[in-house]
């Protein structure tokens, strides 16, 4: 990270230097991402996983739990029509802090559930439903509502109206958690977070892309291990 107050100073007042350094801040800036209490240094969390998404990686690297799953142009793309969950899980685990980072999107005319999970133990096929681990998602919960829950009590979970997602559009999509604080960032921004203070009863460390009677598409995921520090929150009046 730039270190601002290391700059020289001769010249501050230069418009041109100004403009220099107003653009480095935005780009620092930029590799952040900000959630309650934390701030999250994207650039430097390390990348665990990412993988070429062709159809041996989908075949080798993950289980597909429901719905239809293929490799297409560097996308993963899953279909599931019945009203219910379709998830591909990563063999592979991923315990600690981390974070997903990827880009996906609904299939129009489809527009409700862009699902996805961590710290999973995977689809109990007898019961024909997700087990421990958290599982989040836009425009999910039948009512197009943003929101993130731990299975299988879903407690806590939390869940918002207040992210519209457009069908076909494509969205930089960063979540993940910090020993329980769950997180959902949006092309940067946060649209929703949550605190579980029992994280760390769950039992496994898979991650999870899913559907849910939707048609979506996943690209360029990560996963890595997340790199943050506190932050220090105030109010100074200006009144």
């Amino acid at each position: 990270m730039v270190n601002f107050y290391a700059l020289p100073v001769v010249g501050c007042c230069n418009i041109e230097l100004s403009q220099i350094l107003w653009t480095l801040l935005v780009k620092e800036k930029k590799k952040m991402l900000y959630i309650m209490g934390k701030e999250i240094d994207t650039q430097g969390s390390e990348t665990l996983y990412a993988p070429v998404m062709d159809e041996k990686t989908l075949a080798e690297d993950w289980e597909i739990s429901g719905g239809d799953w293929r490799a297409e142009d560097g996308w993963f793309v899953g279909v599931c029509r019945k009203d219910g969950g379709g998830l591909l899980y990563s063999k592979a685990q991923f315990p600690g802090d981390i974070m997903l980072d990827f880009r996906a999107k609904t299939i129009p005319p489809c527009n409700n559930d862009l699902n996805f999970s961590w710290k999973t133990s995977g689809w109990d096929y007898k019961r024909d439903d997700a087990v421990d681990g958290y599982v989040a998602g836009l425009n999910g919960w039948w009512e197009n509502k943003v929101g993130i829950e731990r299975y299988p009590d879903l407690n806590p979970m939390t869940a918002s109206p207040l992210f519209e997602m457009k069908s076909g559009q494509i969205y930089h999509i960063q979540a993940g958690d910090i020993e329980g604080h769950c997180f959902i960032c949006v092309d940067g921004k946060l649209v929703i977070e949550m605190k579980d203070p029992d994280y760390a009863t769950l039992p496994n460390n898979r991650i999870g892309l899913g559907t849910y009677c939707s048609q979506v598409a996943f690209t360029d995921l990560k996963v890595k291990q997340i790199k943050w520090r506190p932050r220090t929150l105030r109010y100074i009046a200006n009144f």
